[in-house]
C-alpha cells in the first residue's frame, strides 16, 4: 500500500463526547468519499487503557454493523494511552508513534477539560430569561475553580496549570514532537476550540490561567490566537522554531494549522443531573428554533467542521483560505448541517499581531524550558 493511498489520523480525547463523534464521523465520511483502494489508520488516544479498550469496541461494532462489508478491510483502529497533563506521558507517546509510523496526515487536538464546579443559577436564570439565545450560546455562568496545577511526575520537578496543560500545552508539546511525521504526511493540525473563547478571560501575564476565574475559556482564547497567528510574519521568529523539527528533510513540508469549534453540543463537560441535562437540551433546541446557527446539540453534528478540515481537498481549503478562519459546525432549524466561518473578536490589526507574537514567544519559551528538563532526565 503506497503512502498516497494510506492515510493516518491521530485523535486525542477519543473516548466520549466530541472526540468519539469525530472518530465515528471520520470513519463514515472517509469510506463514503475515498475510493475503495484507500485505507485509513485511526490512532485513538485516551487517558486510561480501559477507556481505550471501550472506545475500540464501540468503533469496531460501528464498522461491522453500520458500515459496508468492505469497511473492516479499509480501516485500522489502534489505541495509545496518554495523559496530556503529564509531559513524561506525552514524550512516551511521541516516541511510540515515531517508532510505529512514518507519517501523520491529520492530528485532531481535541482532548480537554475544565475546572467546573457548578452553575451560578441566579446569573443563569436571569441571563436566559432576558437574552435566551445569547445566554445559551455564550454562557458566562459556569463556576470554575482557580489555581489547579498538576505536579509533573518524578524524575521531573515542577508544576503546570492543569487546564492549560490539558487543553493547550500538552497538545502543543506533543505536536512539536510529532512534527517530522506531520511534515512527511499531509500535515493538517486541527485544533478544537470553542465559541466561549472570550478575550476578557485571557491575559498573557497569566498564560497558564492559574489566576483566571474562567480558565477553560482562557485556554480556548489562547488556542484561537496560536492557531490563527501561526502563519503571520510577526510570529515567525517563534512559530518557525515550533514547526522547524524535520525541516530540510527530503520530502518534508511545513504542516498547516486549522481551527475549529463544534458549536454548542449537549455533552457532559459540566456535570448535571438527568433533569437538568434535559432542561439544557430543551434550551438548546429553543435557541435553534429562535434562529441560532450554532446549536448543533448532537456531538456527531458538532464533529462536522473538524472532519471537513481533515478530508477536504487542498484546492478547496486553499480557495477558502481555511488556515485564516475559525470554522464552526452549524445546524439550523430543520436539522440542516453546514460549516460556517466564525468571527474572532479582536482579530486583525497591529494589536492582534502583537498578541500573537507574545503568545508564541511565551509558549516556545515554556516548551524549551520543559524540553531541557526532560533532556536532563534522559527523556
Amino acid at each position: 500500500m503506497s503512502d498516497d493511498t494510506h492515510f493516518f489520523a491521530l485523535l486525542t480525547g477519543s473516548n466520549s463526547g466530541l472526540g468519539l463523534s469525530i472518530a465515528h464521523r471520520i470513519l463514515d465520511e472517509f469510506l463514503s468519499t475515498h475510493p475503495p483502494t484507500h485505507h485509513l489508520t485511526l490512532i485513538l488516544t485516551t487517558r486510561s487503557a480501559s477507556k481505550g479498550a471501550a472506545t475500540l469496541t464501540t468503533l469496531t461494532k460501528h464498522l461491522v454493523h453500520n458500515l459496508p462489508p468492505t469497511a473492516t478491510s479499509r480501516i485500522t483502529l489502534t489505541h495509545y494511552q496518554v495523559d496530556l497533563t503529564n509531559l513524561l506521558s506525552i514524550t512516551a507517546l511521541a516516541a511510540a508513534l515515531s517508532r510505529s509510523y512514518t507519517k501523520l496526515d491529520y492530528v485532531f487536538l481535541n482532548a480537554g477539560m475544565g475546572a467546573f464546579t457548578g452553575i451560578d443559577w441566579l446569573n443563569a436564570v436571569t441571563s436566559i430569561l432576558t437574552k435566551w439565545v445569547h445566554a445559551v450560546t455564550y454562557p458566562a455562568f459556569k463556576l470554575q475553580a482557580t489555581g489547579w496545577t498538576t505536579k509533573q511526575p518524578l524524575p521531573l520537578e515542577g508544576e503546570l496549570g492543569s487546564v492549560f496543560c490539558a487543553n493547550v500545552f500538552g497538545h502543543y508539546y506533543l505536536t512539536a514532537e510529532l512534527m517530522p511525521l506531520l511534515g512527511r504526511g499531509r500535515g493538517r493540525i486541527i485544533w478544537t476550540s470553542s465559541l466561549e473563547a472570550y478575550p476578557w478571560t485571557f491575559s498573557t501575564a497569566d498564560i497558564q490561567a492559574l489566576k483566571a476565574t474562567h480558565s477553560y475559556e482562557s485556554t480556548r482564547r489562547l488556542t484561537d490566537v496560536l492557531a490563527l497567528t501561526s502563519g503571520l510574519p510577526a510570529t515567525a521568529p517563534y512559530a518557525d522554531k515550533f514547526f522547524g523539527a524535520g525541516k530540510g528533510e527530503k520530502g518534508w513540508t511545513r504542516p498547516k494549522t486549522y481551527l475549529t469549534h463544534p458549536g454548542v453540543c449537549a455533552t457532559a463537560i459540566v456535570p448535571l443531573n438527568v433533569v437538568l441535562w434535559w432542561c439544557m437540551v430543551a434550551a438548546f433546541y429553543v435557541a435553534r428554533w429562535l434562529g441560532s446557527p450554532w446549536h448543533t446539540i448532537s456531538s456527531y453534528s458538532g464533529a462536522r467542521a473538524a472532519v471537513w478540515l481533515a478530508l477536504a481537498g487542498e484546492e478547496e481549503l486553499a480557495e477558502k483560505k481555511a488556515e485564516k478562519v475559525k470554522w464552526g459546525s452549524s445546524v439550523v432549524t430543520g436539522g440542516v448541517e453546514s460549516v460556517k466561518a466564525t468571527e474572532v473578536e479582536g482579530e486583525g490589526g497591529v494589536e492582534w499581531e502583537e498578541l500573537g507574537r507574545e503568545c508564541w514567544r511565551l509558549m516556545e519559551e515554556l516548551r524549551e524550558e520543559w524540553k531541557g528538563k526532560l533532556k536532563q532526565v534522559g527523556r
